[in-house]
């Protein structure tokens, strides 16, 4: 679901910022209760990556079945964005900081 996503990064700040996105959408989908999910906006206002990708993965958040698979596509894909571009490190960003206060 997420591996086009390892196309797009051409540095590693880009890698960073789109493995750091998908840890966030996957702990969205492992965390966010179903009413969370029918609450996000499907065209998000702002430029924020972490947003738009949650807006696209709405659909397969509300089905159980493709919910598993989007979440492991997230996690693989975030890491092997890290195994393409070593210089990136997982930590607490600024998109688990939104997650952690989204989700409550």
């Amino acid at each position: 679901m997420f591996e086009v996503c390892l196309t797009l990064a051409q540095n590693p700040h880009e890698a960073q910022l789109l493995a750091e996105s998908l840890d966030g959408v996957a702990r969205a989908l492992r965390e966010w209760p179903l009413d969370t999910w029918h609450k996000v906006n499907l065209t998000p206002t702002g430029p924020g990556l972490f947003e738009r990708l949650v807006a696209r993965t709405q659909p397969a958040a509300l089905d159980s079945r493709k919910r598993v698979l989007a979440l492991d596509s997230a996690e693989a894909v975030a890491d092997v964005l890290r195994v393409l571009w070593p210089e990136t490190k997982p930590g607490l960003t600024s998109v688990e900081a939104k997650l952690l206060l989204a989700s409550g």
